[in-house]
């Protein structure tokens, strides 16, 4: 295929670019931080089927949690655990000036 450039020359050029390497890393965490719970069931090739099985509840209950606005820690805790995740809270005091992080633990944890 002439005239064609490959997908990893195209990355590497753009990578060499100065700073682009800290702007990817930066858009990485970002693309992190705004995953829904959908989202990462995807990311783990599980369908709603599969983890309403795991969870021992029907399939719209699954769909319940990953689109409300609010849900249970206990809830999110169980749903994560099924998807092969493990939940973890912290406190992030931001106007402290060491910004501290406390993780925060709240009952029982999941196996």
């Amino acid at each position: 295929m002439s005239g064609h450039t490959k997908w990893p020359e195209i990355r590497n050029k753009m990578l060499d670019r100065p700073g682009a390497a800290e702007a990817l890393n930066q858009a990485r965490i970002e693309f992190d931080e705004e995953l829904r719970l959908y989202e990462l069931r995807h990311v783990e090739a599980l369908s709603q089927v599969e983890v309403a099985g795991r969870l021992e509840v029907s399939k719209s209950a699954v769909s319940n949690v990953e689109h409300v606005e609010d849900v249970r820690v206990s809830t999110l805790r169980d749903y994560l655990g099924a998807i092969g995740a493990r939940l973890e809270l912290v406190a992030v005091f931001e106007d402290d000036e060491e910004g501290r992080r406390i993780p925060v633990h709240l009952g029982k944890e999941t196996p």
